[in-house]
């Protein structure tokens, strides 16, 4: 009997996530009355039951084997999948499950679309503060002046995209700066970008893993970065006669 094709894999990193990371999956579970998933959690060696509570609601769970970090466990949980569409999500409940399937609808009607951002400031957020609203605004303005796509919600970690974008892109970033580059690669891939609006709920439980200012220095260096090799990439293509 030939295997059903997976609609699309959920990628979800997670470290200390034992409060809630069954919640997000049994939120994922409920998409399979509809939907053939692959659900991946990569977990970042955590000290607490994380793993063991994911693996009894039926995720398939791995255990980041590369340099700690967020970004290192998405690209990780990537090279592992099968799905044709990939979701990244946040572990600790902030993120609707249930709107994975409209982002990656965009992806299946839209074909010069590579990557679809759920985002934040079209649907709301209960989680954010004057700082986090304003570190978002400056971040994703910064992106658009040196990647020049202008966004609402460059930064959130809610995004779906195709997978032809790993197999055929260079990643470097292994924290949450992940986030810029998988921008910038999917317009390297000469793939268009949407947003689809999501609304954010609060932390459930736990400690918010990014940090305002140590976080937010990463993804302005890797804005950076991605502008500087655009310009390498762009002058390799396009030599200069002496």
């Amino acid at each position: 009997m030939e295997e059903r094709e997976i609609d699309f894999t959920l990628v979800i990193p997670t470290f200390r996530e034992e409060q809630t990371i069954g919640f997000v999956l049994d939120e994922a579970n409920q998409l399979r009355k509809d939907y053939h998933l692959e659900v991946i959690v990569v977990d970042d060696n955590s000290p607490d039951a994380t793993r063991e509570i994911a693996a009894a609601k039926g995720a398939r769970v791995l255990i980041n084997p590369n340099k700690k970090g967020k970004g290192s466990s998405l690209l990780y949980g990537f090279s592992q999948s099968k799905g044709k569409y990939l979701v990244m999500l946040d572990g600790d409940g902030s993120h609707r499950v249930e709107d994975a399937p409209n982002l990656v609808e965009v992806l299946k009607n839209e074909p010069q679309v590579g990557l679809v951002i759920a985002s934040r400031i079209m649907g709301g957020s209960d989680e954010y503060t004057n700082i986090k609203a304003f570190g978002n605004v400056f971040l994703t303005y910064f992106t658009g002046v040196f990647l020049k796509r202008y966004l609402s919600d460059a930064i959130n970690g809610f995004k779906a995209f195709r997978r032809e974008i790993f197999d055929h892109s260079k990643f470097h970033a292994t924290s949450f700066d992940l986030e810029i580059e998988l921008i910038a690669n999917t317009m390297r891939r000469g793939f268009q970008i949407r947003e689809v609006a999501s609304h954010e709920r609060a932390r459930m439980a736990g400690e918010a893993k990014a940090k305002i200012f140590r976080h937010g220095s990463q993804f302005f260096i890797r804005i950076l970065k991605e502008y500087f090799r655009n310009k390498k990439l762009h002058a390799k293509s396009n030599p200069t006669e002496d």
